[in-house]
């Protein structure tokens, strides 16, 4: 064995070894730097010094490096605290938009058809505001902003519109349910506008002409609207506090059972947009069952619990319960229900007092939408049980007086002292309630018609208070 010299590859160290060490790794003395030992020179090479090879060391991975992202070693121009700051913003960050992703990217918004001018959509918690142009909803295509989702089968939507922007009278906005994003797709559309009431249409296959099926002149915005599909059926409903709910026509449509649902607005100018806000805006399976509470483990006896009464159904066609021949059909017992003047009716108050029968909407106030029944002065005790038929070709007939508001808010009180059709069924008289049954169908061009029960307050007014006369001066 032979010593030789060879020097540090980081300090420069002069270290002196044998050739036995040859190929093995020293520790520097001075700088501690492990160093892989280089061959012994030859004979001719002593006079130079030979050089070592500096050892890397691996490093261990970390676990953040062993998961399926990086995050950067530490350096002293980035430290470990700024490293996992930018770790948990970057996590932070992907977790909102996947947030913003699942809660906020199920409503489309999409112009149809020409509209002249793009709409617009924004949503503040449970506001909707949207903008739209466009011609119209109707004839055989549409132009309008559409916000909607995709439904599958049988659905219920419901919405306050807070406010609709009076471009045109016939400015929309309201609830639709249709096929396709084309223009002439298959559609209904239950709609308030700018100053010509609610209404509500359908286009029953694509390319047809819009057909309007109920119209309510009375409602504006603010209101409540309402459209259900179940099967082919599509039902809509108003609503003036969203609690009393009243129907504004249904039709039947074989549209596919995938389809599309939200809400429109159409400004019926294709030079500017209209804006209405909507809030309360519900989408919901229209099948799901109301959960019902469990039974009790062991009930108390006791007297059954009073049935709720029975709710309205949504009218059917003119042509289904207009008619001057009235027939022996059963007279449903839910409220009364019909049209006046073309105005939807659904009674809430029903009174009888000085031999006059009075069925109305609404319960305070003077009587803006309803009928009254003038039967010469008979006492509530005298109609107890009887039934009143009045045909078309009667002499003479009771006086029927219906009341409306017009356009101009005039309430109108056309009367009729013959020339209609009338079932009038009382029930028995107890508590100062007078009970019965009612078809009544009316000559106006209008096919006005009343149908259902009531149970009217036969309670006498208190008579007034005698006046006395002023004292003899």
């Amino acid at each position: 064995m032979s010593e030789f010299k060879y020097a540090c590859p980081v300090c420069g160290q002069h270290i002196r070894c044998d050739s036995s060490q040859a190929g093995t790794v020293m520790d520097c003395p001075t700088c501690f730097q492990k160093i892989t030992v280089p061959q012994a020179p030859t004979s001719a090479d002593q006079k130079f010094i030979l050089t070592g090879s500096k050892v890397e060391e691996k490093r261990p991975s970390t676990l953040l490096e062993t998961a399926s992202f990086k995050v950067p070693r530490p350096t002293k121009e980035f430290p470990a605290a700024a490293a996992l700051v930018l770790f948990l913003v970057i996590l932070a960050a992907v977790a909102g938009v996947y947030f913003f992703t699942r809660t906020h990217s199920r409503w489309k918004t999409t112009d149809i058809g020409t509209v002249g001018v793009a709409g617009k959509f924004s949503q503040q918690e449970e506001t909707f505001n949207l903008a739209g142009a466009g011609a119209d909803i109707w004839n055989q295509t549409d132009a309008f902003h559409f916000v909607s989702r995709s439904v599958n089968g049988d659905f219920s939507l419901t919405a306050h519109v807070v406010g609709l922007q009076e471009t045109d009278p016939w400015a929309k906005a309201g609830l639709m349910v249709r096929e396709t994003f084309e223009p002439d797709s298959a559609n209904a559309l239950i709609c308030v506008t700018a100053s010509n009431g609610a209404a509500f249409q359908a286009r029953t296959n694509s390319g047809a002409q819009t057909e309007s099926i109920r119209n309510s002149p009375r409602l504006r915005a603010s209101c409540w609207l309402r459209l259900t599909r179940q099967g082919n059926k599509l039902t809509a409903e108003t609503s003036a506090n969203g609690k009393s709910w009243k129907p504004a026509g249904s039709t039947t449509m074989a549209m596919k059972k995938s389809a599309l649902a939200g809400l429109a607005v159409c400004s019926h100018n294709s030079t500017t947009v209209s804006k209405a806000t909507f809030d309360h805006v519900a989408l919901n399976p229209a099948s799901v069952p109301v959960a019902q509470a469990p039974a009790a483990t062991n009930p108390v006896p006791g007297p059954e619990p009073p049935k709720p009464p029975a709710q309205p159904t949504a009218p059917p066609a003119n042509d289904t319960n207009w008619k001057l021949m009235l027939d022996s059909n059963t007279i449903p017992d839910g409220p009364v229900f019909g049209l006046i003047h073309g105005q939807d009716f659904i009674m809430d108050r029903a009174s009888f007092q000085n031999g006059s029968l009075t069925l109305r909407a609404g319960t305070r106030g003077p009587v803006e939408l309803g009928v009254s029944i003038n039967l010469s002065g008979a006492l509530a005790e005298e109609l107890s049980g009887k039934t009143l038929n009045v045909t078309t070709n009667a002499e003479k007939a009771a006086k029927v007086t219906l009341r409306w508001k017009d356009e101009t808010g005039t309430v109108q009180k056309p009367g009729f002292d013959g020339g209609y059709a009338l079932r009038l069924q009382f029930g028995t008289l107890a508590n100062n309630r007078l009970p019965g049954k009612i078809q009544l169908c009316l000559p106006d061009p209008e096919k006005s018609y009343l149908l259902g029960s009531f149970n009217a307050n036969a309670s006498k007014p208190k008579p007034k208070p005698e006046q006395k006369a002023p004292p003899k001066q």
